[in-house]
């Protein structure tokens, strides 16, 4: 028990702690959810609500955008590691979104349904491995989050190769302890025998393309090999007008290149212009200041194509005009050869739309 000062009244401690526990949702966008999304940053960013950047972090899992039994392991493996107190919810299309997301702060700070939770989710810990851990390790990939290369490697290993997994005798079938499996044994570019690492990345990650896998084989922090994998289709109709579309790329971009206050007034602008509210003098503003960044041309400078095409997007915001985007196809080859801390600001710099084409 613990007691409030000023108010003489014994509270729960369990009560007190949860009606002061911020919350900070992670953002799980399926593939032609992108309208939904959009309609939870909106939601949660008039509410003052923080998102969260990894499951780690965060309380509450907002799926965002139509289920499939496809891709419905991956969310399920993100719940898994989200800790207690915690709420799932779905927004189907984002016009549900205000209704269902003003109930999330009476539920996260509800004791009984939280003490419920935290007794569920100690009891799926427990499960044993068959019915568990081997599930869980088939879909670990939607749990490594942000851009933290230890977090990354540890969820890829999860999920190396699984054809030395199920067949043969190689030491590849082996597991470390925590379930992680044995890195197989390649060349590198110089001939060289080194290990390599099957790590997939996607498709649960905040800043990511919806329903998009890419599987990767590292050697050392080298990308060696890169396949791009979409689940799902986005429908015609959830895709965005061409200066929103941009600027929600930009946004996604700059948020994964650490610039926050760019990729927030990115947001209010696109979401602006969906409104039918744009402004022709704030895009250029904004488009000025995101290219004479110096701190940002010095770090995204070496990383492949990442800052030409930021500055082609920025182009066509104030244009209006469009033009060509790499496929998900010559996603692959520009990931091929980079190194693995680099792989997330190359697949922000892609256009989402490209991965459905």
């Amino acid at each position: 028990m613990v007691r409030v000062a000023g108010r003489g009244a014994a509270v729960d401690l369990t009560s007190w702690l949860l009606h002061r526990t911020p919350v900070r949702p992670l953002i799980a966008a399926m593939p032609g959810g992108t309208r939904a999304r959009i309609a939870v940053e909106q939601f949660a960013r008039q509410n003052g609500w923080r998102l969260a950047l990894s499951p780690a972090e965060a309380n509450v899992l907002v799926v965002a955008g139509p289920t499939t039994a496809e891709i419905g392991p991956y969310v399920d493996q993100v719940w898994s590691t989200i800790p207690a107190p915690r709420v799932r919810v779905h927004v189907a299309d984002g016009t549900d979104a205000e209704r269902v997301l003003t109930s999330i702060t009476a539920t996260l700070h509800d004791v009984d349904l939280q003490r419920g939770e935290a007794q569920q989710a100690l009891r799926t810990e427990e499960l044993p491995r068959s019915r568990h851990e081997q599930h869980s390790s088939a879909h670990s990939c939607g749990a490594a989050m942000h851009d933290d290369h230890a977090s990354e490697m540890s969820c890829g290993g999860a999920m190396a190769d699984e054809h030395g997994g199920h067949h043969g005798h190689d030491m590849s079938s082996m597991e470390l302890p925590g379930g992680l499996s044995m890195a197989d044994r390649g060349a590198d570019r110089d001939g060289l025998t080194l290990d390599q690492l099957h790590v997939p990345l996607g498709p649960v990650l905040p800043d990511w393309p919806e329903g998009l896998v890419v599987h990767t084989v590292l050697q050392g922090d080298v990308i060696q090999q890169a396949h791009v994998e979409v689940i799902g289709a986005a429908p015609a109709h959830d895709r965005l007008p061409l200066v929103a579309r941009r600027l929600d790329s930009a946004a996604r971009l700059l948020s994964v290149a650490g610039w926050a206050d760019a990729a927030a007034r990115a947001r209010v602008l696109r979401d602006e212009i969906l409104a039918g509210r744009s402004n022709a003098d704030d895009l250029s503003r904004w488009a000025r200041r995101v290219r004479r960044s110096r701190v940002l041309r010095w770090s995204l400078r070496g990383i492949g194509d990442v800052l030409p095409r930021l500055h082609h997007w920025l182009d066509e915001i104030e244009s209006g005009y469009d033009t060509d985007e790499p496929s998900a196809h010559g996603l692959a080859e520009l990931l091929t050869g980079a190194e693995f801390a680099a792989a997330r600001l190359i697949v922000a710099s892609v256009d989402p739309v490209a991965h459905h084409a």
